[in-house]
């Protein structure tokens, strides 16, 4: 069994790039709609 500081320093270095890519993913996707409402709005107008 590994010790505790090897078993954080492991889930450190999985977690840190998971939330930057879930933080990425977001932000693109919130990009991907609002481009996409300004779009609509623009064709009802």
């Amino acid at each position: 069994m590994s010790s505790a500081e090897e078993l954080t320093f492991v889930v450190g270095r999985w977690v840190r790039p998971i939330v930057m890519l879930l933080y990425v993913v977001r932000r693109l996707g919130l990009m991907a709609t609002s481009s996409r409402e300004q779009r609509s709005t623009a064709l009802n107008q």
